[in-house]
């Protein structure tokens, strides 16, 4: 795998970007455009303790409010909106937040306009009447959802994560204002962060991959490197939280093309069964599956170790061990333990979620090489032991 040529490929980002400090204030105007009642879909808490939902409200005075939405929404969520949206006649969407609520807002855009429960519609492609127009405001800097045409909920009839994804459930505008990050916590700051440098990470990688998106990848990953430890431990320092709010978007575009890839899929199953937010979940796998990644794809990794601060020659030893010692380096100047038994996970789960995940091929659909529960076993230990960089 090459890193630097080009090859056939597509890059589709329909949405318009507005970036900027007080980006928010652009928000009436756009809602005015799509129609006259929006949806407004948030979370239940931050939007609230920040002041945002406030702003919001006051701006948008015919919003129908939506926000029973939980970490990781579930498809009883998105049936929950889709019912009230419809009897709003809501005529388009508003999502503020983090990734939680802008998967609620696509899977009720989409929804809004179609019969059927949430759970008829995982796949690709699946609404065909279209979806209402969405606007979305990020107030953290991770899921670089923004810009993807992706909701990732829980299916709560199997109790597991899956993906509606379309062209049609890209947001219209998203509007990012480096402000309404600054409120962030330093955890949720650092695991939100996480999110975007292993986006933009496994798409470098995917079997999917693009020459643009390849470029934006590795400019996220420097931006990271360079401003995630600098937001977790002084979160009002707006250079930092711009710069993190655009290394997010960039993943956001890269994964729009590329999809994610094994960190993902992984990670999964540390957030349903531990309770891990998802962004840290994949930064503690990034180290073991990278180094996997380093026996298909030297070249890549290394480019990556690179971007991250470790330059190294091009060999799978070499990269593997760069990859491994950038990443845990960055996971400790975030305040982050590598091990994830740290975090809370436990050993005696690892067996389940290696079977699961390699009997799984849609899990793996992106991922460079034979994936065998011997392999994704090791990974899950070597997480779990914040193994030797």
């Amino acid at each position: 795998m090459t890193t630097d040529l080009l090859f056939p490929h597509s890059f589709h980002v329909p949405t318009e970007i507005r970036f900027g400090a007080g980006a928010l204030d652009q928000l009436p105007g756009c809602s005015e455009s799509m129609g006259a009642t929006p949806f407004l879909v948030t979370g239940r808490r931050s939007v609230r303790a920040s002041g945002v939902l406030d702003r919001v409200l006051a701006m948008l005075p015919r919003a129908v409010h939506f926000d029973a939405i939980d970490e990781n929404p579930t498809t009883e969520m998105c049936d929950a909106g889709a019912a009230a949206c419809r009897a709003a006649g809501c005529d388009h969407v508003v999502a503020i937040g983090g990734g939680s609520p802008m998967d609620v807002a696509k899977a009720v855009a989409g929804l809004a306009r179609h019969d059927g429960p949430c759970a008829g519609f995982f796949g690709r492609d699946t609404f065909p009447n279209g979806a209402l127009p969405i606007i979305a405001v990020p107030t953290t800097a991770g899921t670089g959802s923004e810009v993807t045409p992706y909701a990732v909920l829980v299916r709560t009839d199997e109790v597991r994560k899956q993906t509606i994804g379309g062209r049609h459930l890209f947001p219209t505008v998203a509007l990012l204002d480096p402000e309404l990050t600054c409120t962030l916590s330093p955890g949720l700051t650092a695991a939100t962060g996480l999110d975007a440098l292993s986006q933009a990470m496994e798409g470098f990688v995917s079997k999917k991959r693009t020459p643009l998106g390849n470029t934006l990848a590795l400019d996220a990953c420097r931006r990271i490197r360079r401003w995630l430890p600098v937001a977790v431990a002084d979160g009002a320092n707006t250079e930092a939280r711009s710069q993190m709010l655009y290394a997010a978007m960039l993943s956001g575009c890269v994964i729009a093309q590329s999809g994610t890839t094994l960190v993902h899929g992984m990670g999964y199953h540390y957030t349903l069964t531990h309770g891990l937010r998802h962004g840290l979940a994949n930064g503690l796998l990034l180290a073991p599956v990278f180094a996997f990644n380093a026996t298909q794809a030297p070249e890549a990794v290394a480019t990556l170790a690179e971007a991250l601060g470790r330059p190294c020659d091009p060999r799978p030893d070499a990269a593997a061990k760069a990859i491994g010692g950038a990443i845990h380096a960055l996971l400790r100047a975030c305040g982050v333990s590598p091990a994830a038994r740290d975090a809370g996970v436990r050993a005696d789960t690892l067996e389940v979620f290696a079977k699961d995940i390699a009997s799984d091929p849609y899990r793996v659909r992106n991922q460079l090489g034979e994936i065998t529960v011997a392999l994704v076993r090791r990974m899950y230990h070597a997480s779990y032991a914040g193994a030797p960089e």
